[in-house]
C-alpha cells in the first residue's frame, strides 16, 4: 500500500514499484481529479486552488506496466475510513506486507501559530499524519509477521526533529504538524524493537525538501524562485529498503536519509 499517491512522492513511488512488478494497493482522499487545496492555516491565501493528478490516473499509469492496482479513497483523518481502506486491501490481496506511510492531512491547522491553533484542528492533524498510519499498521501487522517479510516506511520530516528556524508563515513550520511529524517519527522504532524477530523491517524515511505542487504554487504567487527537489531519491531508496539487502536490513528502526541513500547507489565509494 502506497497512500497519499495521486500526486507527487506518493504518484512516482507507487509507479516505480509498478514498473519493478508488486500489486498495488493506492489511496489519496479521493478517487478522481478535481482536489482542492484546503491550505494549511486557516487564513492560506492560497486556499482553493486546484491539485493536479487523481489516485485513478496513478493507478492506470501503473496498471500500464501489468501491475494489479486497487485504488481506494481513504480519509486520513477518518478512523473509519482507515480501517475500511485496510479491509479493502486486505480483501483483494488477502495481505499488504509492505506499507509505505506517505499521505499527510493538509487542511487549517497544519501551519498555524501557537496563539491561532484551535485544538480541534491540531487534533485533525494528529489524526491524520500519526494516528492513521498507526491504525494501518494495526490492521496490516498480523499479515506483515505471517509473511516473514514485512516492511514499514515511513515518510518523515525534518520538522519531526529539528527546531525551526523562524515561525511558520517566515520559512517555518506549524507546532501541529511538528508535534504529529514527531509522533509518527517515532514508529518505526519501537516497531523494529517488537517485531525484528519476526522478519519485519521499519523506516522513518526522509525524503529531504521535495518540491510539491503547492509550493510552486505558493513561491510564484510570493515571486519568489522554487526551491527544492524532485522525489528520484526518494524513489530510489524506497525500492533499495523493499531489495532488503543486508545494508538495508542494518538501517531497520532508524531515520534514513534519501539524498544519502541516492548518493551511495550512485557512487559506491562515496
Amino acid at each position: 500500500m502506497v497512500t497519499g499517491a495521486s500526486r507527487g512522492i506518493g504518484r512516482a513511488i507507487a509507479v516505480d514499484l509498478a514498473a519493478r512488478g508488486h500489486s498495488l494497493v493506492l489511496t489519496a482522499r479521493s478517487l478522481g481529479g478535481g482536489a482542492v487545496f484546503d491550505g494549511t492555516t486557516q487564513n492560506d491565501d492560497i486556499a482553493g486552488i486546484e491539485l493536479s493528478g487523481s489516485v485513478e490516473a496513478t493507478a492506470a499509469e501503473c496498471r500500464a506496466f501489468g501491475s494489479d492496482v486497487l485504488a481506494v479513497a481513504m480519509d486520513l483523518t477518518d478512523e473509519v475510513a482507515v480501517r475500511a481502506a485496510a479491509r479493502a486491501a486486505r480483501e483483494r490481496f488477502g495481505t499488504v506486507d509492505t506499507l509505505i506511510s506517505n499521505a499527510i492531512y493538509q487542511g487549517p491547522g497544519v501551519n498555524d501559530r501557537i496563539v491561532d491553533l484551535p485544538v480541534e484542528l491540531a487534533r485533525r492533524v494528529i489524526e491524520g499524519d500519526a494516528i492513521a498510519p498507526l491504525v494501518l499498521l494495526q490492521e496490516f501487522l498480523p499479515g506483515m509477521i505471517a509473511s516473514g517479510r514485512g516492511v514499514f516506511v515511513q515518510l518523515t520530516s525534518g520538522a519531526a526533529t529539528l527546531v525551526p528556524k523562524a515561525p511558520s508563515g517566515e520559512g517555518g513550520w506549524g507546532v501541529a504538524y511538528a508535534m504529529a511529524k514527531g509522533a509518527v517519527h517515532r514508529v518505526a522504532g519501537v516497531l523494529h524493537a517488537e517485531h525484528a524477530r519476526d522478519g519485519l523491517r521499519a523506516y522513518s524515511l526522509n525524503p529531504g525538501h521535495v518540491t510539491t505542487e503547492v509550493m510552486k504554487q505558493r513561491a510564484e504567487r510570493a515571486g519568489r524562485e522554487v526551491t527544492g527537489r524532485g522525489p528520484e531519491d526518494t524513489v530510489a531508496t524506497v525500492a533499495w529498503l523493499l531489495d532488503g539487502s543486508v545494508a538495508a536490513a542494518e538501517l531497520s528502526g532508524q531515520e534514513v536519509v534519501a539524498r544519502d541513500v541516492a548518493r551511495s547507489l550512485a557512487d559506491p565509494n562515496s
